[in-house]
């Protein structure tokens, strides 16, 4: 849901960032809302450094470890979650109302390729279950060659 007051926009992700920054005794910043602005505009596997590149194309004056900070902040607050791949590069996609997905990763060309398998989910909770175990979190990658990248060697 978007509400419009004025030329700012707010959305829920805005709202629950808004929220979270208060209940830790923080303040609201513009660039804190730059970054928030700039991260849900990529809606992609973006690293900090992709980030600070954006903000700097679009003239928001944000520091490089500002942007760092913030991006903690909103892993904390349930809008961002980390994610690895292979190339020791952190990055972070949306994980607010974003449905539970894995990553295939090209070894290749680096495309990453999001999937949902409801089967796998099945066999997480069976698995958890059978162990009593309670997840916290976890994440699932599989790393090997995407079609094109196949079809490239095979040519």
């Amino acid at each position: 849901m978007v509400f419009i007051y004025g030329d700012l926009m707010y959305t829920e992700e805005r709202e629950k960032f808004e929220e979270y920054i208060r209940s830790e005794g923080l303040r609201e910043t513009q660039q804190r809302v730059h970054i928030l602005d700039a991260f849900l505009d990529v809606e992609d596997h973006v690293s900090v450094d992709d980030l600070y590149r954006l903000l700097m194309d679009r003239e928001d004056r944000v520091g490089y470890a500002t942007v760092h900070r913030t991006m903690k902040l909103m892993c904390d607050c349930g809008l961002a979650r980390e994610v690895r791949f292979d190339d020791g590069v952190v990055r972070y996609e949306p994980s607010y109302k974003h449905r539970h997905h894995h990553h295939l990763v090209c070894t290749r060309c680096r495309e990453v390729i999001e999937f949902e398998s409801p089967e796998m989910d099945e066999g997480e909770k069976r698995i958890l279950k059978r162990y009593g175990f309670k997840m916290e979190s976890h994440r699932y990658e599989i790393f090997g060659l995407c079609k094109k990248c196949r079809q490239e060697i095979d040519d």
